[in-house]
């Protein structure tokens, strides 16, 4: 059997970490009150997973500790899913993800920077 090497490994602990960290997300999502996790379909469902990801790759991993995602709505959810339909399967602008942010940090309204 072919050793791994450290880098191979190091991309496996990422992309593990990644997966927990979105299936953590998602959990919250959905146990949300105000999300009406039942309202979205299995697309949208695959597509916010893609979402999180973005979003997870793109800031820092305290800030995404930081995240309440107990507190989305489903009209949150719904922006997420608008803004990351701008070019799925590319990656994420900074500007978008910044947008995500501000979405997920409730920064938007609130004239806090995220």
């Amino acid at each position: 059997m072919p050793s791994t090497s450290e880098e191979e490994l190091g991309r496996r602990r990422f992309q593990l970490q990644k997966e927990q960290a979105i299936e953590a997300a998602i959990e919250k999502i959905r146990r949300a009150p105000d999300a009406e996790w039942a309202s979205f379909s299995g697309r949208d469902y695959t597509r916010l997973r893609e979402i999180l990801a973005e979003i997870w790759i793109g800031v820092d991993r305290e800030k995404w500790q930081q995240y309440a995602f107990s507190t989305l709505t489903k009209a949150d959810i719904r922006e997420l899913l608008t803004l990351g339909g701008a070019a799925p399967g590319r990656a994420t602008p900074r500007a978008t993800i910044e947008a995500m942010d501000a979405v997920i940090s409730h920064a938007k309204n609130t004239g806090k920077k995220p």
